[in-house]
């Protein structure tokens, strides 16, 4: 990355961030936000619908009982206020009073009680249960407009979860679940959001309208948003450059100088708080062997080259499982340098020769662009390496995330959601019941250290337990991680009041237009 886009987008976010309210006009209400969109989503189920693409269209249907402003510090959103009890282990929630949901039945304590109780559900497989399975004691309605949580021990861990870890508890009408049951659900979301559903044609466009019963007076001001899925780069980048929309959601690398330089055009980008992973499955053989994974996923491959072949030098090499915008980042990079002559002995040493070769799919898609050419220079790289046979598999994004769920891969090649620290990984890495255990491992020890995080208030400590998590993960290579991912973000100078949150959130209820 250039100097001048490093420092231009710098400066152009303290300007927005300095001077855009006393220069700003009034806001102005209506008209239609267009969005290019990189992917077609899985659903508007936030408990159960995969992706970020998913993700970020939720965050924009549905509310939390707190969230987190630009600062990252928790504040109010469906519950008014918050107070904590018994030295950590009680909190009680005020609710907002006169909220309703889309469908027109009311929020209350009765509503956010039965999310709990579905999350809880082992039957309901919610993709969130562990963050919340392990500290929640029980969940207590005090009376209509008081919610009662009570924790298995103290923790700083709730607030997080219920704020941004992945989606954040996003709250759904308990009546649309009963009317649509849990397979309709993705398509008929009913939250309480400053926008409702409209229309959602598959792989062509998802659009939402204002919701003018929303509970935050004033908001939103555009009357509709349009998610344009665009799954080329080049289509995106061109479509905001001739004004055919408004806000790109993911910029891909290759466009992002050009678009800095035109002056109608605003590019975001903060410090990393997402990364690019490429774990196995390590229950197929013979990804079961150490000696395989640190071959092929720690000595056999240079994250120096393909960081600045396929990132064009927006993105830093990664080993740690957190990257260096998020909290407890340690750099483990001497873990894996770039040796081709061990990653040969370990294979051999793992009987793999030229009698018996290593063949395996490197399976990806095409919604991160840079996704395809990380797992066509890996197959470059790792063929070198003589008995090893790589083919890669670009597959729709959907699909891609049914089989990563399904553990029906070999290894992929992915980018991960922006995270807030190492805990909002754990769905993702424990072996435990309720996790989605991309690696397919049964290495207690991960879950052992990442219950040992939860149970330590103190942050310091927290981050050193942190630091031995990533080691141990980094070693075993249970979730081998390649490089940092730059989150990219433009809108045209007609867009006003967006916040950028480098990918933690992506919501446009304060978003106006001058057009």
């Amino acid at each position: 990355m250039s100097r001048r886009l490093f420092f231009g987008t710098l400066i152009g976010l303290l300007c927005l961030a300095v001077f855009g309210r006393a220069t700003a006009a009034e806001p102005r209400r209506g008209g239609t936000l267009r969005i290019a969109y990189e992917a077609d989503i899985t659903g508007m189920d936030p408990h159960s619908s995969l992706g970020i693409q998913a993700m970020y269209v939720e965050q924009n249907l549905f509310n939390t009982l707190v969230t987190i402003n630009e600062n990252a510090e928790y504040v109010p959103d469906l519950a008014e206020s918050w107070e904590v009890k018994e030295d950590g282990r009680v909190y009680v929630f005020h609710l907002r009073k006169g909220v309703k949901f889309h469908d027109g039945t009311d929020f209350n304590a009765e509503a956010v009680k039965w999310n709990f109780d579905r999350l809880l559900d082992p039957k309901e497989n919610v993709i969130t249960r562990s963050y919340f399975e392990p500290i929640i004691e029980s969940v207590q309605v005090i009376d209509e407009h008081t919610l009662q949580i009570s924790l298995k021990y103290p923790t700083n861990t709730l607030l997080p979860a219920l704020a941004v870890y992945r989606v954040g508890f996003m709250i759904i009408s308990p009546a649309s679940y009963k009317k649509w049951d849990r397979q309709e659900l993705p398509h008929h979301p009913a939250g309480t959001g400053p926008f409702k559903l409209v229309k959602w044609e598959q792989n062509r466009v998802i659009e939402l309208e204002r919701n003018p019963d929303y509970f935050k007076k004033g908001f939103p001001y555009v009357d509709r948003l349009e998610f344009n899925i665009m799954k080329d780069g080049t289509t995106r980048a061109t479509a905001i450059r001739a004004g055919e929309v408004d806000f790109v959601n993911e910029v891909p690398v290759e466009h992002a100088e050009r678009l800095t330089e035109d002056p109608n055009i605003q590019v975001y980008r903060g410090m990393d708080a997402s990364m690019i992973y490429i774990p196995f499955n390590v229950k197929r053989k013979p990804f079961d062997d150490l000696r395989v994974r640190q071959a092929l996923a720690g000595y056999g491959i240079s994250r120096k080259a393909i960081t600045k072949i396929a990132f064009l030098g927006f993105a830093e090499p990664l080993v740690g499982v957190i990257p260096p915008g998020t909290r407890g980042h340690e750099d483990i990079s001497e873990m894996y340098p770039y040796n081709p002559g061990k990653a040969k002995q370990l294979l051999e040493a793992a009987g793999i020769n030229a009698n018996n070769p290593l063949e395996y799919t490197i399976m990806t898609h095409a919604a991160y662009p840079p996704l395809p050419n990380v797992a066509t220079i890996m197959k470059t790289e790792l063929e070198s390496l003589g008995p090893v046979r790589v083919t890669v598999e670009v597959v729709d994004r959907p699909i891609f995330l049914k089989r990563l769920r399904e553990h029906e891969f070999d290894q992929v090649a992915n980018m991960a959601l922006p995270f807030i620290d190492v805990n909002a990984r754990s769905y993702l890495m424990e072996a435990g019941e309720g996790s989605l255990n991309q690696a397919n491992h049964t290495d207690m020890h991960v879950d052992e250290l990442f219950d040992k995080w939860r149970r330590t208030v103190d942050p310091t400590a927290q981050n050193l337990i942190g630091h031995e998590l990533q080691r141990y993960i980094a070693e075993k290579m249970l979730m081998p991680i390649l490089s940092t991912r730059p989150t990219i973000q433009a809108a045209r100078g007609t867009v006003k009041g967006y916040t950028y949150m480098r990918g933690l959130k992506v919501n446009f209820e304060t978003t106006w237009l001058t057009r």
